[in-house]
């Protein structure tokens, strides 16, 4: 028999009974799949029941690691990963562990065999993100293995993760930021490029975030803030989609009555050249369905591609012979300047979205080893004038 039960909206987790084997162990399989509602997944039930009937039963039992591949894909990443993240896994996996792993019985392989493969990789020289992204994979597909009864023991959990030293970040300082102002108000840059760039800069948000900004809805202009409720994600199975924010968490981001100030023109333009066009005006549905009316978008309402952001910013950079850093890079710089100018940590966490304070420390150490560093001479000018 096979039961259900809903995990998350639009999906159910069934679960078929196939009784015991000959030591007694209860044999069952789960999947994960895209379901409406109670009618739904009764027939949904009723079909896996024959699927998983003896003449069709497959021996997961020896089942091969390329198999396991492809049932994690259609039963599990597509439920539980965010799409972009499912096709960066996809191509770790394609790129570099099914060669070494295909043909291998799941149960066969040894947490020493995993370890190896990832050292091999080190001693190639493989860049050591690439080399934690692949553990991370590993872990995922073995996760699903020992949820779906494939296997009894998750021997990934015996494999060290990776160590990553830090890259340093490069960031603008305080004049450096003051230039970038500086340059784009007396060059006759692009307003809507101006107020993206800008927006990053004062606001910390992320390119998607930026993007994903509903002009009616998430603007406060009486409190000077915006909601962070979504972003803007380009897939090649999906193509461009307004999603939830990073870690599904909205927030509010407060902005400068100056920035405010550009954000209600700039949005009071767009509105003229919407009314221009009138029952050409299309929006943008969300994932949900529900209609956006986005900040940043083409005239009728369709989403700017998030790299065409990239794109411009390096053309600015290179035009006006910026350092170079990345549009991501503005979201650091602004956490930066914050930092120096002595907002404790917790602020700027809710202020990014970090959803772990850890993620925060982690990635603005090198800040605060400096301000550290500074504390030493906080007492030098009271002791300088000791009588």
């Amino acid at each position: 028999m096979a039961t259900y039960r809903p995990i998350r909206p639009g999906y159910y987790e069934f679960c078929i009974e196939l009784g015991y084997n000959s030591l007694g162990k209860r044999l069952r399989r789960f999947r994960t799949l895209p379901c409406k509602g109670e009618r739904e997944a009764k027939k949904i039930a009723a079909r896996l029941e024959v699927e998983f009937s003896d003449e069709n039963f497959i021996d997961n039992d020896n089942i091969k690691f390329s198999t396991l591949y492809e049932n994690w894909k259609k039963e599990y990443a597509s439920a539980t990963l965010d799409p972009l993240t499912q096709e960066g896994y996809e191509y770790v996996f394609e790129a570099h562990i099914l060669p070494q792993f295909k043909k291998a019985t799941v149960k066969d392989i040894k947490a020493r065999d995993i370890i190896r493969f990832l050292d091999e990789g080190i001693k190639r020289g493989d860049g050591q993100y690439g080399i934690e992204r692949r553990h991370r994979c590993i872990r995922s597909i073995f996760k699903y293995a020992v949820k779906y009864d494939y296997i009894s023991k998750d021997v990934s959990l015996d494999v060290p993760k990776p160590k990553i030293r830090p890259r340093k970040k490069e960031v603008y300082d305080s004049e450096e930021i003051a230039y970038i102002f500086d340059l784009l108000e007396k060059n006759n840059v692009n307003k809507r490029q101006k107020l993206i760039i800008t927006l990053a800069l004062t606001g910390g948000l992320r390119r998607g975030e930026v993007m994903g900004i509903d002009m009616d809805e998430d603007i406060d202009f009486e409190n000077n803030c915006i909601y962070i409720r979504r972003s803007i994600q380009y897939t090649k199975q999906h193509g461009l989609r307004i999603k939830s924010t990073k870690n599904d968490e909205e927030r509010t981001v407060t902005f400068d009555e100056i920035t405010m100030k550009e954000i209600y023109e700039y949005r009071r333009e767009r509105k003229k050249e919407i009314m221009k066009i009138r029952d050409e005006y299309k929006g943008y549905k969300d994932v949900n369905g529900k209609v956006v009316n986005l900040l940043f978008a083409h005239i009728d309402g369709t989403p700017y591609a998030p790299h065409t952001v990239s794109q411009f910013w390096r053309r600015i950079v290179n035009r006006y012979e910026l350092k170079k850093i990345s549009f991501h890079d503005l979201r650091h710089s602004s956490a930066t300047y914050l930092l120096s100018k002595g907002f404790n940590m917790k602020a700027i966490q809710e202020r990014l979205g970090h959803k772990d304070y850890k993620t925060t420390m982690n990635t603005y150490a090198h800040v605060t080893k400096k301000m550290e560093k500074d504390t030493g001479n906080a007492f030098l000018d009271v002791r300088a004038h000791k009588s």
